[in-house]
């Protein structure tokens, strides 16, 4: 009996769905041709100007395909079109290689809809025979988009990218039904981590004649910004500046060029006060106006490195050598406003600065420096002077006088010995009618071994005044401007499509500004030119007798056209393009560093 219910139960039940499946017919299964991800979502906390992202263009549910044409249009002035490709293991890639065709392969197709501001690609491609047509479904063809605009604050970019003329085909060219379905994308605003901090420059007036009463007694010292992010749309900010008013007084102040680069700037006119500690004080602040109004809106925040403003100071107090005073360029109760008017958030305090008066110099006396201007010249007692590079002349001078009165037709010594202590050069000059004597000479760059005469040169100059014999001593570094340390990449293997990130690091003895163009060029393994990366920066600020640290990381493409195997990097340093004029500031990096290109 329990069996025959059974057998009765498993009847109705077959019954029953036989009779479901008349009232419910099966879904009707749709090919898609479609972009995947459907919806591309970032914000600027990790994507910004230069930045890159993939998407994929696939099918799915699809029987015996074996061609496919489409056009993809996107916006360009927010998005770039870096590349275009099928990669490795894509739903239509041939058993054998040699079983395919390219019919078109456009990255920016002219008419069909392109214009300045929208992009069309046009993307082909068919398997040949006795390739099988492909059943199911995956990605067909990688698209990589660099970001080219962000939002402003609180906003968000977005862009379609928009699947037409799309057409499929089988084994036998008969077109496969389908539904092309689009991708979106989208860039969202995101608060950014404060980075910022404000600073102010240092001075020193070296020893020499009074400056009490005289113009060398005024000075600037500027007040900057530093690091501040775009992101965090600043446009006001206020600090202190503290400063020993026995020693210097406050003379003026202006808006620095680069702070108003970014539009009208009003400055808060300055406030003078004297804090608790005894030291005055300067408090002021500055707001970029609205660059559009009515509503007042902004679409350049500050951002960057540079002055934000000038501080003109006077020096009122100094005596005879070797006194020497100091006052602190203390910056503080900094504060930061956005566009809403709200706080933004200082990453570390200020870098204060500092003037130092050295006292003035009477009696006997002789000042040996070099063609560099006053503090890096080696102006002052035993001060040292910025670096000089092979070949470069040095221009030797000393200033005689007695009781800060020029002392003339005198005879002074110029020694001049190399890092390993040897006499380079000894040299003899008269002073002129201001009591300055000149003279001069180059550095020597012998053919065997030239590097070894890098490092730190001495000059000394004595001159006897009324049978008494005083002197100076100056010294320098002498090396190339541009010292290597290393050369990396991100990575040691690339494919075609990919982009090296090449890392340079050096230093540099340079105190004074120079340009620097660093270029790097990379040459396949048949030695053409993969790509050139370039980059202008400016050395300087060196503390004498260090070296001081740069890194920059720039990036390559490699086309498709460039051949497999291994590619070698070649690193220079030049003031310029040869074409304007340029040379190298030092020997190509060595050993050259190699990367391996994997074929297509």
């Amino acid at each position: 009996m329990k069996l025959g219910k059974r057998s009765i139960s498993i009847s109705l039940v077959a019954m029953l769905l036989i009779g479901m499946a008349a009232i419910f017919p099966a879904k009707a299964v749709t090919t898609t041709l479609y972009i995947n991800p459907a919806a591309s979502v970032f914000d600027t906390s990790t994507m910004g100007i230069g930045s890159n992202f993939t998407i994929h263009v696939a099918v799915a549910d699809v029987t015996n395909m074996f061609a496919y044409e489409f056009r993809v249009g996107f916006n360009n002035d927010t998005l770039k079109l870096l590349s275009a490709t099928r990669p490795a293991g894509n739903f239509m890639d041939p058993v054998d290689p040699a079983n395919q065709f390219v019919p078109v392969w456009k990255l920016a197709e002219e008419g069909t809809g392109s214009t300045a501001t929208f992009q069309i690609a046009h993307l082909g491609f068919t398997l040949l025979a006795p390739e099988a047509g492909r059943t199911g479904g995956g990605d067909i063809v990688e698209l990589k988009f660099q970001v080219r605009a962000v939002p402003f604050f609180g906003g968000s970019i977005t862009n379609v990218f928009d699947l037409r003329d799309t057409k499929l085909a089988d084994t036998s060219a008969a077109p496969i039904t389908h539904t092309a379905i689009d991708g979106t994308y989208e860039l969202d605003y995101a608060a950014v981590t404060p980075t910022q901090f404000l600073s102010a420059t240092s001075y020193t007036i070296i020893p020499g004649a009074p400056v009490v009463g005289n113009p060398s007694a005024f000075f600037d010292i500027y007040v900057d910004i530093n690091d501040l992010a775009f992101g965090s749309w600043v446009v006001g900010i206020e600090f202190k500046l503290a400063y020993n008013g026995t020693l210097i007084q406050y003379d003026g102040v202006a808006v620095d060029p680069y702070l108003a680069g970014f539009g009208s700037i009003y400055m808060v006119p300055v406030i003078q006060g004297v804090r608790g500690d005894g030291l005055d004080y300067l408090y002021t602040a500055v707001v970029l106006l609205p660059q559009i109004s009515p509503p007042a809106t902004w679409t350049n925040p500050i951002s960057g490195t540079g002055h934000l403003l000038k501080f003109t100071f006077e020096v009122i107090h100094q005596e005879a050598f070797p006194w020497v005073a100091t006052s602190p360029m203390d910056v503080y109760d900094d504060k930061f406003a956005n566009i809403l008017a709200e706080d933004v958030p200082h990453f570390k305090d200020p870098v204060d600065g500092l003037v130092t008066i050295n006292g003035f110099v009477v009696g006997r006396n002789i000042d040996l420096y070099d063609q560099y201007p006053a503090p890096f010249g080696g102006q002052g007692p035993n001060m040292p002077s910025d670096m000089f590079w092979p070949q470069k002349q040095v221009e030797l001078y000393a200033a005689v006088t007695y009781n800060l009165w020029p002392v003339q037709q005198k005879l002074v010594g110029f020694e001049v010995r190399d890092p390993h202590g040897n006499v380079v050069a000894i040299l003899t000059a008269t002073t002129d009618a201001n009591g300055i004597a000149h003279t001069f000479y180059r550095i020597p760059w012998p053919c065997d071994d030239p590097e070894s005469l890098f490092g730190v040169w001495t000059v000394t100059a004595t001159v006897d005044i009324a049978c008494v014999v005083v002197n100076d001593t100056m010294s320098f570094h002498f090396d190339y401007l541009v010292h290597w340390y290393k050369v990396t990449t991100d990575k040691d293997t690339y494919a075609h499509g990919e982009t090296i990130s090449v890392t340079v690091e050096f230093g540099s003895h340079a105190q004074q500004p120079h340009q620097v163009l660093i270029t790097v060029d990379l040459l396949d393994e048949l030695g053409y030119s993969i790509g050139i990366a370039t980059t202008y920066l400016t050395v300087q600020g060196t503390v004498y007798c260090q070296l001081k640290n740069y890194t920059v990381t720039l990036p390559i493409y490699i086309n498709k056209w460039v051949v497999a195997g291994i590619g070698t990097l070649h690193v220079n340093a030049y003031s310029d393009w040869p074409t304007l004029g340029g040379s190298p500031w030092a020997p190509e990096y060595v050993p050259a560093p190699t990367v391996t290109i994997l074929p297509a």
